[in-house]
């Protein structure tokens, strides 16, 4: 008995000894030496850390992954139910953790990279994001980031955002709590962010509106939310629009000056299929003398709504993402106080600016049951105190809101199954055309890939050695079997091929800044013709920086699209030297205008109408195809808008009157990936096509073959050749302006974007030289012109404030119970679809993609 009671004693004094020693072992674990948060049943911690890396200058982002089972420690499934950020504000500016599908074979090697433009990952979805001292994320009970094992997500890559160089290497990181217990429900991210405000100096209120409907197929049970912007960010308030009840509840208000954290929502809020949600962000710039725009430094801004919600374990998806203002009906009724920021918090405030003394944890005490009906509140430790849940809207005016009409679908493009070019996987397939012969020649770029650390700034980092391997292919156009190979040893970074009508081969090489001609099949492997610098980029007219594109007229002139750096497009005469025509200049978007005809964002590829006199280019960015005269490069009346898009490529056939088939890519507003045939003649939409209707999922290039009877798309990821055959002429019966409506969608639930023709204002005629007037009849038709264009925007001023005020009163009279035409949110969309915005991507846009500068890079996945 003595010894039973001996042993108790001594179990009982390792308890206590154990009590009081684990907070002080367990501080080995975390910086600032907070405790850890207790842990989910069956739950451990895991650290993920940078490996030791010293920033040299303002605004490095660096990227670091890890196998899912090398973390982890298992080949099974895991579940993440917990974060706790290892870094603090004075080191890290911001930290993101992503999920991926896989990592390139060069950011395995290379252990940590840059990641400012694109680079972080294949297919990543973010599901943690931590900055200014924010405190540790504890998500409900039976709720977790379901990784690794049976997922596609079989890495985590981490990104931190350096703002300032440090005096010492950093080894910053973040600690999970995993568990192999399955969660019932699976957490994810909605995100929403603007990518177009533009802030004036000196102004006290400025908004940047982003909103959409949500076209998932499950409810979502949104819980918590986390804000971010810069120093100008004052608040950022959310939103939801159901449109079977017809009321809008405000679901997130934060303050992106303290801890970004997922802060609690008071109540959980259900996002069900068909609802809207909406961001607005506030900045005040007050005292700063410049103008301020989106970008991913800290001197720039951004705009970041982040709804964490849990969803169906099995059937629902880890992301959503919305960027635009595509209802601005709904930000016309927002609340008044949609801008009022919170109460000031000194705790808060003094937590985000430094190092932070204070225990502080944020969790989320919630009873998941797949409805917000009977969940319990959210409790937080210091939380700020939110806003009551309520209803603050009603139902929105239809008559304000006219949806578009549905492209006709005419000459049809049918996907050829099983052609046997399609069973080939090459490297990332970047461009394609058709040989004399009919054959289909593919340019890749085999072992390398373009990816965030291939370049610093516009300079090829390693230029060591070129791509090993062939990098042109020729397949049969029939069996699409491969006939013959080129271009091994020779390109470093190839982008843009094109074979004119002497079967010579053109390609550009984007790393090289170089533009190369080669005989039929590449003759002896050396160029007949080179044009730029090798590894050196330049603007001048001998050389080039990123170019995109070539094309070639049959008297031998030829066309370069100089795209990524220098937005310009040149002619040359048949032998080369100093271009003879140029045209191009970047786009300004001064206060959301469209770009001008010569604007370019990025001319990404060109083709020719050398029947119409016509030379026109893929304006990537800019979502539209825009055309000049060949012989001089002057305007013309042929400019294609595909609205909240991104155009990749396009080619032309004569065939039938003329005919574009033109592809888009992944964009951020939901748009279907796919290509379309656009009628010369009619100025009109006549098809869409992709594999069995599915979408495409990264496009690059487009090719018709020379009697306009096949088609062929190469993409980036999967890294494939498609065939489709067309039937039929592309013709329509009348001009029209064609709009495919975003709300009515098409089959699979992804948005067709809004296709518009547009006449360009400065188009001439013809080619002939209009006469020129004087200076005083310059002046004389300025004052004519002028006074009444000045009187019209005034009048159209005064006529938009007024319809405002209408909408607001009629908003406003319906919330207070007035009389009013009442109708459901689905009859202003036109549509009660139930299919969804695809999973955030990882697959590059482009990965080339350097007009992009969003903090977090929210790809469409256009097709599963």
């Amino acid at each position: 008995m003595s010894e039973a009671m001996s042993v108790g004693a001594l179990r009982l004094a390792v308890i206590a000894l154990l009590a009081v020693a684990a907070p002080v072992f367990g501080r080995r674990f975390h910086t600032r030496g907070e405790p850890a948060v207790r842990p989910h049943h069956s739950s451990r911690p895991v650290e993920f850390h940078m490996p030791p890396y010293q920033p040299k200058e303002n605004d490095a982002y660096v990227c670091t992954g890890i196998k899912v089972s090398d973390l982890a420690g298992t080949d099974a499934t895991v579940w993440v139910t917990q974060y706790r950020a290892l870094s603090d504000a004075d080191t890290a500016h911001h930290m993101l953790l992503f999920q991926c599908d896989d990592l390139t074979p060069q950011q395995r090697a290379a252990g940590k990279w840059e990641c400012g433009h694109h680079g972080v990952c294949q297919n990543s979805q973010v599901m943690y994001a931590w900055a200014k001292n924010a405190p540790a994320t504890k998500l409900p009970d039976d709720v977790g980031f379901k990784i690794g094992g049976t997922t596609q997500h079989k890495y985590l890559v981490l990104q931190i955002h350096y703002a300032h160089p440090l005096p010492a290497p950093d080894t910053s990181g973040v600690e999970l709590m995993v568990s192999e217990k399955p969660q019932k429900y699976q957490a994810g991210i909605y995100l929403l962010l603007d990518g177009s405000v533009v802030i004036p100096p000196n102004t006290p209120v400025t908004h940047a509106d982003v909103n959409c409907q949500f076209n998932g197929e499950n409810t979502l049970t949104a819980f918590a939310y986390r804000v971010h912007a810069h120093k100008l960010g004052k608040v950022i308030t959310g939103y939801r629009y159901n449109t079977q009840n017809q009321t809008l509840v405000e679901m997130a208000r934060g303050n992106p000056q303290w801890p970004q954290a997922f802060y609690p929502m008071k109540h959980p809020i259900d996002i069900h299929p068909g609802d809207l949600v909406h961001a607005r962000c506030t900045f005040d710039s007050t005292g700063r003398n410049r103008t301020t725009r989106i970008g991913a430094t800290s001197a720039d801004e951004m705009c970041n709504l982040y709804v964490m919600y849990y969803t169906d374990a099995e059937k629902g998806r880890s992301a959503f993402a919305c960027m635009g203002e595509n209802v601005p009906e709904l930000t016309d009724a927002l609340p008044a106080n949609s801008d009022q920021p919170l109460p000031p918090n000194p705790l808060l405030e003094e937590h985000a600016k430094h190092t932070h003394k204070e225990d502080m944890t944020l969790q989320y005490n919630v009873a998941a049951t797949g409805s917000s009906a009977g969940a319990a509140d959210m409790q937080s430790e210091q939380q700020p105190e939110q806003p009551e849940l309520q209803p603050i809207g009603t139902v929105l005016n239809p008559d304000d809101y006219e949806p578009g009409r549905i492209a006709k679908a005419l000459g049809g493009v049918q996907f050829v199954h099983n052609w046997g070019g399609s069973a080939h996987t090459f490297g990332q397939a970047v461009a394609v055309s058709v040989d004399l012969s009919g054959n289909v020649v593919v340019f890749h770029r085999a072992s390398r890939a373009w990816s965030g650390g291939s370049f610093n700034g516009n300079r090829l980092r390693d230029t060591s050695s070129p791509i090993p391997e062939n990098t042109i292919v020729y397949l049969r156009n029939d069996t699409g079997e491969i006939v013959f190979q080129m271009g091994a040893r020779f390109f470093y970074m190839p982008h843009g091929l094109t074979i004119d009508h002497e079967d010579n081969v053109w390609c550009t090489d984007v790393g090289m800044h170089q533009v190369f001609k080669f005989s039929p099949r590449g003759g002896d492997g050396t160029p007949q013709l080179t044009l730029g610098t090798k590894f050196e980029p330049g603007s001048d007219d001998y050389h080039f920086c990123k170019p995109t594109s070539v094309a070639v007229m049959r008297d031998g002139s030829f066309f370069v699209a100089d795209g990524y750096c220098n937005t310009r497009i040149l002619k040359f005469g048949p032998g080369g030297g100093r271009p003879v025509r140029t045209v191009g200049r970047a786009s300004s978007s001064l206060l959301g205008r469209p770009p001008a005809l010569d604007e370019f964002n990025i001319p990404h590829s060109l083709t020719l109408l050398e029947d119409r006199n016509m030379i026109c280019t893929a304006d990537r960015e800019n979502g539209r195809v825009v055309c000049f005269r060949a012989s001089d490069l002057s305007a013309t009346d042929v400019t294609i808008n595909w609205q909240r898009s991104r155009i990749y490529g396009l080619a032309y056939s004569p065939r039938d009157g003329g005919a574009l088939f033109v592809v888009n890519g992944p964009n951020y507003a939901g748009n279907k990936v796919q290509g379309y045939v656009v009628s010369v003649t009619s100025k009109s939409v006549t098809s869409t096509f992709s594999p069995d209707g599915n979408g495409l999922s990264n496009p690059h290039d487009v090719a018709v073959s020379r009697d306009g009877s096949a088609v062929y798309v190469v993409e980036l990821n999967p890294r494939k050749v498609w065939r489709f055959n067309v039937d039929g002429p592309h013709t329509a019966q009348k001009k029209s302006n064609v709009q495919t409506s975003a709300a009515a969608g098409v089959a699979g639930g992804v948005q067709d974007p809004t296709v518009e023709f547009v006449k360009s204002p400065d188009a001439a005629g013809d080619d002939s030289a209009a006469p020129s007037l004087s200076g005083h009849a310059k002046l004389a038709m300025a004052a004519l012109f002028g006074v009444p264009v000045v009187l019209f925007v005034v009048i159209m001023a005064v006529l938009r404030l007024r319809k405002r005020n209408q909408r607001r009163r009629f908003f406003l009279h319906n919330l207070n119970d007035g009389p009013g035409h009442r109708k459901t949110l689905d009859s202003l969309l036109g549509t009660k679809s139930r299919q969804g915005f695809e999973p955030l991507a990882t697959q590059d846009l482009d990965d080339d993609s350097d007009s992009d500068v969003e903090e977090f890079i929210a790809k469409i996945k256009s097709r599963t």
